[in-house]
């Protein structure tokens, strides 16, 4: 398992068996992908053009707000999660960077290096196979392989964070978007003391309301008795639309097959592909390979704290 790059210089990890994890940053061309986009998302020429211009204004009324406004990609990671609407996708995108402006927060200055630990643990992984929607898949262990005094759960939430960032970029996840595989077992009250209500309140608006992220599924895996203690905590903040994309499987992988096919999972989650076991190095040289793209974005925010209305 190494990091390599195809005919077009474009970098991939290697799994082995022909498996491999690589971002497409190209915007799709195919026939199935632009009849969705237009059918889901409103994606036409007419509405693009017209949303885009009125987005644009917005954004430069709110002056402090700095953003690549003549960049036409970044204008439509936006708006494709708000189907083209460009009022509610600007109040998402001021809290989206109200919160990168909160200092030593979950989503500011993320880089590698600063979620070392949950690379190295593989905490949070990007599953190298689409589900069969074409859905970029986010698995993240919540239980015993986790050790959370090496990785306390703000390291999680910011490796998910910069991980959610490297698909979010990508046309296809913006139009199918992105299932989480979450692993349960052997949770302990260590655990989800980790989790404190004012913290999941904030995480899981951030997540509902302010992120440019179309989350389709969130699949619990594994969840005994200890879960329902933690799923406490969280069921407060949860919206319709979340409540209703949470799904739980408890031991049964046939049951999370009726929704993610096998042969988009590794054999640990009852799939048809080995996933070995990796050096998480190997994943931050490949999300490194990126590194200037997230520099250069760091540019954009904020210019100066603003008082959060």
């Amino acid at each position: 398992m190494a990091l390599r790059y195809d005919e077009h210089k474009v970098p991939f990890v290697d799994f082995g068996n022909g498996v491999k994890l690589q971002f497409d940053y190209e915007e799709f061309t195919d026939e199935p992908s632009k009849e969705k986009a237009t059918n889901e998302l409103r994606e036409t020429p007419d509405v693009m053009e017209a949303s885009i211009r009125k987005l644009r204004e917005l954004i430069q009324q709110e002056k402090q707000l700095k953003l690549p406004v003549d960049n036409e990609s970044f204008m439509k990671r936006f708006l494709r999660p708000k189907k083209y609407y460009p009022e509610s996708t600007f109040e998402m995108l001021k809290a989206f960077y109200h919160m990168k402006a909160k200092q030593n927060f979950i989503s500011d200055r993320l880089t590698t290096k600063s979620i070392q630990n949950a690379l190295d643990d593989r905490a949070v992984q990007i599953l190298p196979k689409r589900d069969q929607h074409g859905r970029r898949i986010l698995y993240m262990e919540m239980g015993a392989k986790w050790n959370c005094t090496k990785v306390p759960s703000m390291e999680v939430i910011r490796c998910t964070n910069l991980l959610m960032e490297m698909v979010g970029r990508e046309p296809a996840t913006q139009l199918h978007g992105i299932v989480f595989v979450i692993n349960f077992d052997r949770l302990s009250l260590s655990h989800i003391s980790q989790f404190p209500p004012k913290f999941v309140k904030t995480v899981v608006d951030h997540g509902q309301k302010h992120s440019p992220y179309r989350i389709k599924g969130i699949h619990i895996v594994n969840n005994a008795r200890m879960f329902n203690i933690f799923f406490k905590i969280f069921k407060p903040f949860l919206g319709k639309k979340w409540s209703q994309r949470i799904f739980l499987h408890g031991v049964d992988f046939a049951s999370l097959h009726d929704h993610i096919a096998p042969d988009c999972l590794p054999s640990t989650l009852g799939g048809t592909y080995e996933l070995p076991a990796y050096e998480g190095a190997v994943i931050g040289q490949l999300l490194d390979c990126y590194k200037e793209k997230f520099e250069e974005e760091e540019k954009y925010g904020y210019v100066s704290e603003v008082k959060e209305s």
